[in-house]
């Protein structure tokens, strides 16, 4: 679909008017402090309503609909203030069909942000989603990493290279920080307290909290530092650097990367969140302290303790249900 990227590698439309508002909007959210990844999403979910209504697939998914395009559907393709109510429902339509429908949800949400702002700015007479339902989504355990796995995945990444030992650092620090993808990515050389194992982060809502790390993690990251002081971008401020040349490993690639090491060890479809995920789960099953886990974990709602926790939950419920042998009384 039509999508640049700035210097910056935010997503930006290729058509010109959805790239001037886009670019507009984005100076906005500079302006009310919004952090980076808060921008990045949801400049993405713009360019990718623009890149749909300006491509094949709007067809494609009228037509499936029983409707017929529409000439004015043109206009919508070229200015967003030309957006209507059906081209949203059309994109939320084909994301429920080529995503998923927390990914949609994400969308929407995005989508009503930014036609807020054209409306308040006076671009729009209508917010062109009033009346417009989210997205349900089907609430999922996330699969939880038993132990085997881990150290199958550092078995994969076992050596001595830049590649092992960076990897084996990164793998450490999620699994043993339940850090977010975007916040591991991010950290900084000078946010890393080898003394006192800690880890600087920067998290949602502009906000920065120390994580907690132990000795093998604190290990790993000695041994990745030491090969990172003769890398050729070792000057960069950002602690986990690509393999070759002066970058920084971006997000994308640390998920790559896990996926890649899922498959040598064995364990498909291995992403960043399952850390995240099981630091909860094995918290909260070994009876941890719950306004300890939000600290760590960064969350301001106990909503999210509850989320979390819906694995340990039913780990515990199926513990008791052996336990107490109901079913065996007759």
């Amino acid at each position: 679909m039509g999508r640049e990227l700035t210097k910056q590698g935010l997503p930006r439309p290729r058509q010109e008017i959805w790239r001037s508002y886009v670019e507009e909007w984005d100076r906005a959210l500079r302006a009310a402090n919004h952090p980076e990844t808060t921008r990045y999403n949801y400049e993405l979910a713009v360019t990718q309503l623009g890149g749909f209504l300006g491509g094949d697939e709007l067809r494609r998914v009228i037509e499936e609909n029983g409707h017929r395009v529409r000439e004015d559907d043109s206009d919508a393709a070229e200015d967003p203030t030309d957006v209507q109510r059906r081209h949203v429902e059309w994109f939320i339509t084909w994301m429920l069909q080529t995503r998923s429908a927390s990914t949609a949800v994400n969308k929407y949400k995005a989508l009503q942000q930014f036609f807020r702002y054209l409306v308040d700015e006076g671009e729009m007479r209508a917010h062109p989603m009033d009346r417009m339902h989210q997205p349900s989504v089907t609430e999922k355990l996330v699969s939880v990493l038993d132990d085997q796995q881990v150290g199958a995945l550092l078995d994969a990444c076992s050596g001595k290279d830049f590649l092992a030992r960076r990897d084996t650092a990164l793998i450490r620090l999620l699994f043993d920080t339940g850090g977010r993808l975007a916040e591991v990515s991010r950290a900084l050389t000078s946010e890393l307290d080898m003394q006192r194992d800690l880890l600087i982060v920067h998290g949602k809502g502009d906000k920065y909290r120390a994580i907690p790390f132990g000795a093998k993690t604190g290990q790993a990251l000695t041994r990745y530092l030491r090969v990172r002081g003769r890398h050729q971008a070792a000057d960069l401020p950002h602690l986990f650097l690509a393999q070759r040349g002066r970058r920084t490993l971006t997000p994308n690639a640390i998920k790559i990367m896990l996926r890649r090491r899922g498959r040598e060890a064995g364990i498909p479809g291995v992403h960043a969140h399952q850390f995240r995920h099981t630091l909860a789960h094995e918290w909260q099953l070994q009876g941890g302290n719950e306004s300890d886990l939000m600290a760590i974990m960064g969350w301001a709602s106990p909503e999210m303790l509850r989320r979390y926790g819906k694995s340990a939950a039913a780990q515990r419920a199926q513990h008791s249900h052996r336990t107490l042998a109901l079913g065996d009384r007759i």
